[in-house]
């Protein structure tokens, strides 16, 4: 329980780092407004994006946590689909307070622009995804994991791509999620019960296998997209500004997914 808590503790200081890092750089410092500002200025704006940015509404949401919860209620027991349905509720709830209520965006670059930190769309996205790997079986989890990082990547590329938000929004939004399921880790949101699906050995090894796969990538490209980044500053391309912000947010999303998994042990 203390290696399990320790764990918790450390992915949740993780998030909020991060989180702060993202808005103290991205929408409080001057480079990262003008940085942002690039990538917006090349960014292909649309208000009819496709799936899955266009399937984000409130009963979509309700609808996806109650079947969830339902999924975690077969294989874990009552807590446990309780808490994928509460937490995420927090965690969306949490982001549109912080937008709107708490955090303001300075005038250093754009005069009058709206905060729009952190991404409500992303928020959904990833509280989603963690709470579906909450709620499947144990030996399901990394698959889950798999699915939610390219749900997320597809959704971060498309937030990006088509103008709806900033970067330093995005890795806000991941680290929301992750600080909020760490706090329910924290809590230990047991199993009830569990069913009866003990990993062999073929099974244990394939997700061991996933878990550092997922582990590799999503530092790779978070690596790889910062790199895209200084060198679109230093040629001054916003094409390459945007393709680099693009590929190190899938990659927050990829680790995001992959904290996802350790958090639920």
């Amino acid at each position: 329980m203390g290696m399990h808590r320790g764990r918790a503790l450390a992915y949740a200081l993780l998030a909020l780092v991060f989180g702060g890092l993202s808005y103290a750089v991205g929408v409080g410092s001057l480079l990262g407004q003008r940085a942002e500002a690039s990538v917006l200025e090349a960014a292909s704006f649309s208000y009819d994006p496709p799936a899955p940015l266009s399937l984000v509404s409130i009963p979509a949401v309700i609808v996806a946590l109650v079947l969830i919860g339902a999924l975690a209620l077969w294989a874990h027991g009552a807590r446990r689909a309780l808490a994928v349905v509460i937490f995420p509720t927090i965690a969306i709830v949490t982001s549109q307070l912080l937008k709107q209520r708490v955090l303001e965006r300075p005038g250093l670059f754009e005069f009058d622009a709206e905060n729009t930190f952190p991404s409500g769309h992303m928020t959904v996205f990833t509280v989603v995804s963690a709470a579906l790997i909450w709620a499947v079986p144990r030996t399901l989890q990394p698959t889950a994991a798999l699915l939610g990082a390219i749900l997320t990547g597809i959704a971060a590329w498309q937030l990006l791509e088509y103008g709806w938000h900033r970067p330093s929004d995005l890795v806000g939004a991941l680290s929301l999620g992750v600080l909020v399921f760490a706090c329910a880790a924290l809590i230990r949101v047991r199993s009830s019960r569990t069913l009866p699906l003990a990993p062999g050995r073929v099974s244990y090894a394939v997700n061991k296998i996933l878990g550092v796969l997922l582990a590799i990538v999503g530092a790779t490209l978070v690596a790889g997209g910062l790199a895209l980044t200084v060198a679109a500053g230093w040629f001054t391309s916003a094409e390459l500004m945007i393709s680099g912000a693009q590929v190190a947010v899938i990659g927050a999303s990829v680790l995001a997914s992959r904290a996802y998994v350790a958090l639920s042990a």
